[in-house]
C-alpha cells in the first residue's frame, strides 16, 4: 500500500466511564505511528443537541434506525462525516462503534466511492434478540468482532467479510507493581476486585459476596460502579456488608491501584465479546475469576483464570477462598496474565491486525 492510497476517517466516540487509557479508541491513536496515510476523526456530540437540531434530525433517524442504541446524535456524526467527503475525500469509513453509529453511511457509499469497514462490541445475542438489526450489515465490506464466537453469526450476513481482532490494553500504563510498591501497598487481607455493570451477573455477585463473607469474613471487595448505576437491587444486598468499599469518578491512576492492591479480580458475567475490566487486571497481574461465556475463553487460560458455569456461585466461591488461602498460587497465576497480555494484547499487535485488514479491504 502505498502513502496515498489509505485515506481513512473514523467515526469515534468517547464514553464518560472510560479514562484515558481505557477502551477500543487507543487503537486508531496508534495506527498513524505505524502505518503512513491520510487520517481524520468525526467525534460524536459529547453534549446534548439543541431541540431544534434533534427535531431536524428526528425523521431521517426514524429512516435508519436499526439499532437500540442509534440516536439523532448518530445522524449528526454520520452527517458531519459525509460533509467532511466534499472538501477532504477518503476512500475508507472505519465506524469504530457499529451498535451505535452506522445509518446513513451505506445510502452514500456508491454514489461517494468509499468502502465501509466497523467494529462491533456487542454479543450475539444482542443482535439475536434483534436490539440491533442484522440488515444494517449488508453494506460493510469489513467487520471486527471481539470475539471468536460471534464470527458463525455475521458470517451468515457478509460471508468472508468478518475478522476476529482482539481487543488491546495499554500494558505500560496498567502494570504490576514493583517490589517497592508491593511493600508500600502491602495490605493483610485478601481483597477482590469487581468493575462495571453491562451484562455483568450481578445475581450471582450478591450471592458469591454473601458466601465468601460468612465463610470468610477477612475477605474484602472492592467494587467500582458508577453512583448512577447502583440502582439495582443486588447492589443494596451488596452494600449490606462492611468488607465491601464502593469506588466512582476515581481517575486512571486510582483505578490502576485498586487493581494492584487487589488480590484476584471477581467478575461474574452474564455475556460478553471483549471486557476491559478483564483485560487490565491481567495487565496488572492479577489471577481471574469469572465465567466461561463469550468472548472469555479468547482472552484467558488456564494458567491465570478459573472460569465457572454461568451462575454457578458455589463454584466462585470455593475458588475465591482458595486463591484468597494460597498467596504463591495468586502470585505465580497473576504473573502468567500478565505474560499472556504481553505476548497477545499489546495494542501494537492490535493496531497492526487492523491495518492488515484495511490493506485487504482497499486491495479488492
Amino acid at each position: 500500500m502505498t502513502n496515498d492510497e489509505l485515506k481513512l476517517i473514523w467515526l469515534r466516540e468517547s464514553f464518560p466511564w472510560m479514562g484515558n487509557h481505557s477502551g477500543y479508541e487507543l487503537v486508531c491513536d496508534l495506527i498513524p505511528e505505524l502505518q503512513p496515510g491520510k487520517y481524520q476523526s468525526v467525534w460524536k456530540n459529547s453534549k446534548p443537541l439543541s431541540k431544534i437540531t434533534k427535531r431536524l434530525l428526528a425523521p431521517v433517524t426514524k429512516k435508519v434506525k436499526n439499532s437500540a442504541t442509534y440516536n439523532e446524535t448518530s445522524a449528526m456524526q454520520e452527517l458531519k462525516t459525509l460533509w467532511n467527503h466534499l472538501s477532504s475525500s477518503w476512500n475508507l469509513a472505519h465506524v469504530v462503534y457499529l451498535e451505535r453509529t452506522l445509518g446513513i453511511l451505506p445510502q452514500w457509499k456508491q454514489r461517494l466511492s468509499y468502502k465501509l469497514f466497523a467494529t462491533a462490541h456487542q454479543p450475539a445475542g444482542l443482535w439475536r434478540m434483534r436490539r440491533h438489526h442484522p440488515k444494517m450489515l449488508s453494506s460493510l465490506d469489513g467487520l471486527i468482532v471481539l470475539s471468536s464466537k460471534e464470527v458463525a453469526y455475521f458470517e451468515q450476513y457478509i460471508p468472508n467479510r468478518v475478522h476476529f481482532i482482539p481487543h488491546g490494553v495499554d500494558m505500560d500504563f496498567f502494570r504490576p507493581l514493583t517490589d517497592k510498591e508491593k511493600i508500600i501497598a502491602q495490605k493483610p487481607e485478601p481483597r477482590c476486585v469487581f468493575s462495571g455493570t453491562w451484562l455483568r451477573d450481578l445475581e450471582t455477585l450478591a450471592q458469591v459476596i454473601d458466601r465468601v463473607i460468612a465463610r470468610e469474613p477477612r475477605i474484602e471487595f472492592d467494587m467500582v460502579v458508577p453512583i448512577d448505576k447502583r440502582g439495582n437491587p443486588y447492589f443494596y444486598r451488596i452494600a449490606r456488608h462492611s468488607q465491601v468499599k464502593w469506588h466512582a469518578g476515581i481517575s486512571d491512576e486510582q483505578l490502576r491501584d485498586l487493581y494492584c492492591q487487589a488480590t484476584m479480580l471477581v467478575l461474574p458475567l452474564l455475556d460478553c465479546t471483549a471486557n476491559n475490566a478483564l483485560l487490565e487486571a491481567m495487565a496488572c497481574g492479577l489471577p481471574i475469576v469469572s465465567n466461561y461465556v463469550g468472548g472469555i475463553p479468547d482472552y484467558t487460560r488456564d494458567s491465570f483464570a478459573d472460569l465457572l458455569p454461568v451462575g454457578d456461585a458455589d463454584g466462585m466461591v470455593d475458588t475465591i477462598i482458595r486463591l484468597a488461602n494460597n498467596p504463591q498460587e495468586c502470585a505465580q497465576r497473576g504473573a502468567n496474565a500478565r505474560a499472556f497480555v504481553e505476548k497477545n494484547l499489546t495494542w501494537e499487535k492490535i493496531a497492526t491486525q487492523t491495518i492488515e485488514v484495511y490493506q485487504k479491504i482497499l486491495a479488492k
